[in-house]
C-alpha cells in the first residue's frame, strides 16, 4: 500500500475544480487577468487625478475671479460711502450755515444788539491778523460770533470759542471749523451775566472742557453789554 502511494505522481498546484475543460487555470486564477485589473485601477486613478487637477485648476481660477470681483465691488461700496458721508456733512454744514445766518439776522436786527470786538491775542507779524465780532442781543437769547483770518484747522484740531469769568473757571460755549478762507458764523448762546470776556482757542480733538491752547482772539465784555 505504501508502495502505491510512493508510485503516485505528485498532485498539480491546480485541483481539478481551479481549471476548465482543456486543464488550464481559470479565469480568475490567471496572472494576466490581475495585471489586466491593476492597470485598468491604474488608468482609472490616473484619470481621476487629472480630473482632480482640472477641477483644482478651475476652481482656482474661478475663486481669484470671484475675489477680484469682490474686492472691486468693496472698493466701489467703499467710494460710494464716501460720497454719501461728504455729501451729508455738506448737507449739515448748509443747514448750519443757514441756522448761523438766520440767528445773525436776527441778533443784528434786534434793538438791544451789543457788538464786541475780537482782537488777535497772536501777535503774529509774518501774518494777517486774524478778528472777530460777537455779536449780542438779550431780548432774542442769542449771540452770533464771526472771525475771519484764521488757519485752517488741521491734524484733528478745532477752534473752541469760552466765556471767561473774573473769578471763576472758563465756560465751553462751541467749537467750529472755519471754512477754507478762514472765516466762520458761530451761533451762541448768551454767555453767563459774570463774563468778562471771549476767549478762542485751537485745541486738538473734538471732545474737552477744559482749555489747553493759547489765546488766538479775545474780546472784553462790560456788565452793561449783558444787561
Amino acid at each position: 500500500m505504501v508502495s502505491e502511494q510512493a508510485g503516485q505522481p505528485a498532485s498539480t498546484p491546480f485541483p481539478h475544480d481551479l481549471r476548465d475543460s482543456e486543464g488550464r487555470p481559470k479565469w480568475y486564477r490567471r496572472i494576466g487577468f490581475w495585471r489586466a485589473v491593476a492597470g485598468m485601477a491604474f488608468a482609472a486613478a490616473l484619470a481621476a487625478v487629472i480630473v482632480l487637477a482640472e477641477f483644482s485648476r478651475l476652481l482656482t481660477h474661478r475663486t481669484i475671479h470671484y475675489s477680484r470681483r469682490i474686492a472691486e465691488m468693496n472698493e466701489t461700496v467703499r467710494q460710494l460711502r464716501r460720497r454719501v458721508s461728504s455729501a451729508e456733512r455738506r448737507n449739515v454744514a448748509e443747514v448750519e450755515r443757514a441756522s448761523a445766518d438766520d440767528i445773525l439776522k436776527r441778533v443784528v436786527s434786534a434793538s438791544d444788539l451789543h457788538t464786541i470786538k475780537l482782537i488777535d491775542a497772536g501777535a503774529r507779524r509774518d501774518k494777517q491778523p486774524a478778528s472777530g465780532t460777537l455779536a449780542l442781543s438779550q431780548s432774542q437769547h442769542a449771540a452770533v460770533l464771526q472771525v475771519a483770518g484764521i488757519e485752517a484747522a488741521l491734524g484733528g484740531k478745532v477752534y473752541r470759542v469760552w466765556w471767561q469769568e473774573k473769578r471763576g473757571p472758563e465756560t465751553l460755549a462751541a467749537q467750529f471749523i472755519p471754512d477754507s478762507d478762514g472765516k466762520a458764523t458761530v451761533p451762541l448762546g448768551m454767555p453767563p451775566r459774570t463774563t468778562a470776556s471771549v476767549v478762542i482757542t485751537c485745541e486738538v480733538g473734538t471732545d474737552g472742557t477744559q482749555r489747553s491752547g493759547a489765546p488766538i482772539l479775545k474780546g472784553r465784555i462790560t456788565p452793561e453789554q449783558l444787561r
